[in-house]
């Protein structure tokens, strides 16, 4: 009830109470079935029903309150009958089976069909046959068509008789269908001109038997006349397992006994044709002598014996032997003794004796001789005939027949050593081994696994370097890459690490090693965002494992142990496999090519064995690529000069004669980019000129955090030292630091854009990089005053008047100004303090256009103020004054 109440949003009822019969809401009802998709219920409350002995409300239609779904109830069903599996008790003679053929799961054959039979219903369908005997208390249904068209029904009465119309009465009890059917027929052409019946029979007559003997439910049974001898045990129960199912005796309510081979019920002998009488016997005597079959059998199980068996005739009884050909028969079998022997039989023809045990078994302990097997990425993967494919190339073919994305520098035998028994895995070069004699020779037993492109990508994904790092297994369903993460915690080798040298390992501030590959950072287990992102995106590139790897785990491990590295000026950097030498040419194509626009190429190359080379490409890289060979576990970097341009534009806009975005060369000069856009209008002031670079924003962005951390310490030391001292004063403390912390930067370098000055003083000509900004205002016309001045605002400039002017214009300074520390921020982003406590003596600063002045608060006396009362507007006061310095900064 819990359950329900929340799923509708109600409160749970403290307390237990016991409930005997409910009423359901019909609001509650209404609203649980609208989220189910049924029709509206009757308005009427549901009348009480017995509560649910598990304490769990039921709703009508939905079994325990919930939507059983087919797949939820197959799931139930297979628990049960792996329930019922293991609540099973054996028979005596099962037990005595099992121990002797050390099968634990086997069984006596043919008494569960019986035990599961359902009993018959009261409906019958179809034809019944002519041999059928009528009784008394059978209903036959008799149609006249011609002359006389007319329907009867009629019973046999007590005396054996039936009375159909105006027929004379025809003895019926005794006599078969077919035979009375022929008197009517007989008696209707005698009696009535032009006229034929025809009889059917209706309703069958029900019958009572006694069923005794090795039965669950022994005692009188009432079934139709149709029934057989195996409905009427199934109705019985069943027959137990000391009771016999082949000598079962059918004692004749008339006189004579029966015997009844119950094994024609189940498909092996013939079915027994033995119909039902009024007043039968059914008698199921003990179980007489059985063997037992197990081994490579379709059937294992205990038979039961009728007559002389031989070897054959019992494994036919079992479905026979799964293996057709070289199978052995071994026969345990018990002594006069006593005493338990095992011996062979000799032929299918061989006796079989009552306590027998039969086991079929292979010559073979598992071993396959004469086969290898081809899989991976073909088209045809399975086992092929050793003497057909004794070398790669007779198993393979040629580099025509595979797939067009195979990858050929790498493939995989795998291989049982004879000596030990263990497998082994040999890289092998795919397409050396195809084109070149002799071929790499094949073994019994061989597996050659073939890869594609993709798979070997899967060898460069971030999970995969994750896991080399030391990291978590980003893909945890993937077996190999549980497999890869184990051997790396095991070994702690460099064996692997041609997938992870080009990947970068940082510290973070705590300590911690963090690895990055691609954007990902993880931290002991902790996982940041940019791993989640990072695994949501290798989800969409690696939906799925690669199945090769899963269905060997080891093949990824031996992979990457036989890569090598490639970095450098290719399009796909990264590891490769390779089962042999290979060509610089050949590394080039497998990373898709050099970089367009590479020159001047060097390869940087460290060996496996310590040593390390640098050979020049000169004017034909393609010869020298041809000419230097390299190995699984080298490290190869194609160094190429720098290209031209900057990765990406700068964009220049505002008062200049072309503004726009531009592509830059390395090391293009401020001065160059104005001459090419045209020069500067007429109205530009190169003076206040705003120029932003990415990597200035990212060091200013670091330090208005440590700011915010230096700030939030100072005034929490200045909270400590009032007496009022409280948590108010602490959270407004914390909101300026938060403030100060997600202050967006706005990456703004001083420079100097006028190009009349650089012409001058080419050292202030500043080295442009991709992304910057440029922009040239128009000269300003006002100063702007701003901080604890009465009236902030901008003024109008004038020519030669010094800050003093400006601040008196603005109505001068309040009473909590700092009047020692006022600054101004001039238009090219400098600043500059005004020194002097009388801004009138300072005549001599004169500020030119686009100017601030900057008048901060006085927070000396912040300690004597009562933290609960001020703090919050003071602080909010200083925010605001900082939020304005940067907006100035970007104007």
């Amino acid at each position: 009830m819990l359950v329900l109440a929340a799923s509708m949003g109600l409160a749970p009822v403290s307390g237990v109470v016991p409930v005997h019969a409910q009423t359901i809401d019909p609001s509650m009802l209404q609203a649980l079935q609208r989220q189910l998709g049924s029709a509206a219920p009757s308005s009427q409350a549901p009348a009480a029903e017995p509560a649910p002995q598990n304490g769990e409300a039921e709703l009508p239609g939905i079994a325990g309150g919930r939507v059983d779904t087919t797949e939820e109830q197959e799931l139930r069903r297979a628990q049960a009958r792996r329930d019922l599996a293991g609540l099973y008790q054996p028979s005596t003679i099962e037990s005595d089976y099992r121990r002797r053929t050390q099968d634990r799961d086997l069984r006596q054959f043919g008494y569960d069909f019986l035990q599961s039979a359902r009993p018959p219903s009261g409906t019958r369908s179809g034809a019944v046959g002519s041999d059928y005997v009528l009784g008394i208390g059978d209903e036959l249904s008799v149609s006249f068509r011609g002359a006389v068209n007319n329907s009867f029904r009629a019973s046999v009465d007590r005396d054996g008789r039936v009375v159909v119309g105006t027929l004379p009465p025809i003895m019926a009890a005794g006599r078969s269908l077919g035979e009375v059917r022929r008197q009517i027929a007989a008696e209707t052409k005698r009696t009535m001109l032009a006229t034929e019946a025809f009889v059917t029979v209706g309703d069958i007559r029900s019958i009572s038997v006694f069923v005794g003997g090795e039965v669950e439910r022994p005692g009188q049974i009432s079934l139709n006349s149709l029934s057989d001898i195996g409905t009427a045990i199934s109705m019985a129960g069943g027959v137990r397992r000391s009771g016999s199912l082949r000598r079962v005796r059918l004692v004749r309510a008339g006189g004579g006994t029966v015997s009844v081979d119950l094994y024609g019920l189940f498909g092996i002998g013939a079915p027994p044709a033995i119909k039902l009488r009024d007043g039968d016997r059914i008698i199921v005597p003990v179980i007489g002598p059985t063997v037992a079959v197990t081994g490579a059998v379709a059937r294992p199980g205990i038979y039961e014996l009728a007559g002389t068996s031989t070897a054959g005739s019992i494994i036919a009884y079992a479905g026979g032997a799964i293996r057709q050909r070289g199978a052995q028969i071994v026969v345990s079998r018990i002594q006069p003794d006593g005493s338990e022997v095992f011996e062979r039989a000799a032929t299918a023809s061989s006796r079989i004796l009552g306590g027998d045990a039969v086991q079929v078994v292979g010559r073979s302990a598992g071993g396959v001789q004469g086969r290898v097997t081809l899989l991976g990425n073909v088209d045809n993967p399975g086992p092929r005939p050793l003497a057909a494919a004794t070398t790669v190339a007779d198993l393979v073919g040629s580099t025509a027949d595979l797939r067009p994305d195979t990858y050929l520098p790498a493939a995989v035998i795998s291989r049982v050593s004879p000596t030990t028994g263990a497998r082994r895995f040999e890289v092998i070069n795919l397409s050396s081994a195809l084109r070149n004699l002799p071929s790499p020779a094949l073994r019994g037993d061989d597996q050659l696994y073939l890869f594609s492109r993709a798979d070997i990508r899967f060898l460069n994904s971030a999970p995969v370097r994750q896991i080399i790092l030391g990291g978590i297994n980003l893909l945890p369903q993937c077996n190999s890459l549980v497999t890869l993460a184990s051997t790396v915690t095991d070994t702690d080798s460099y064996r692997f690490s041609a997938a992870t040298r080009g990947s970068l390992v940082v510290q973070s501030e705590q300590g911690a090693t963090l690895g990055s590959i691609g954007g990902i950072r993880q931290a002991g287990n902790r996982v940041t965002q940019d791993d989640a992102d990072l695994k949501r995106r290798d989800d969409r590139e690696v939906e799925t494992c690669p199945s090769v790897f899963e269905s060997v785990p080891q093949l990824l491990t031996t992979l990457l142990e036989h890569s090598l590295s490639v970095g450098g000026s290719v399009r796909v950097p990264g590891a490769y496999p390779v089962g042999s030498d290979i060509t610089a040419a050949d590394i080039v194509d497998l990373a898709g090519g050099m970089v367009t626009g590479s020159r001047g190429v060097v390869l940087d190359i460290n060996r496996t064995d310590g040593s390390s080379e640098r050979v020049d490409a000169g004017s034909d890289p393609a010869l020298v690529f041809r000419q230097t060979l390299l190995a699984a576990g080298d490290d190869i970097r194609f160094n190429a000069q720098q290209p031209v341009f900057e990765s990406s534009a700068v964009l220049l806009s505002g008062e200049v004669n072309r503004p726009g975005l531009y592509s830059i060369r390395r090391g293009e000069k401020l001065s160059e980019l104005l001459h090419r856009a045209g020069g500067l209008a007429d109205q530009a002031y190169p003076y206040g000129a705003v120029f932003t670079r990415v990597s200035v924003k990212e060091a200013q962005q670091d330090g208005f955090k440590r700011t915010a951390r230096e700030l939030n310490n100072s005034l929490l030391a200045v909270a400590a030292r009032s007496q009022q001292a409280s948590a108010e004063g602490l959270a407004g403390a914390a909101a300026l630091a938060s403030t100060l912390a997600n202050t967006e930067a706005s990456g703004r370098m001083v420079v100097e854009a006028d190009p009349r000055v650089l012409a001058i003083r080419p050292d202030l000509d500043v080295n442009l990089e991709a992304g910057d900004r440029i922009f040239i205002p128009k000269r300003p016309r006002y100063v702007i005053a701003l901080g604890d001045v009465n009236n902030p605002g901008a003024l109008q400039f004038v020519a030669g008047k010094n800050v003093g002017s400006y601040l008196s214009e603005a109505g001068g300074t309040l009473a909590t100004a700092d009047r020692g520390r006022v600054f101004v921020v001039l238009p090219n982003g400098t600043a500059q303090p005004v020194r002097g406590g009388g801004w009138s003596n300072n005549s001599g600063m004169v500020l030119p256009p686009g100017s601030t002045i900057i008048v901060p608060k006085n927070i000396d006396p912040l300690y004597k103020l009562s933290i609960i009362r001020d703090v919050t507007t003071i602080i909010a006061q200083l925010a605001t004054s900082v939020a304005t310095v940067a907006v100035l900064a970007t104007r």
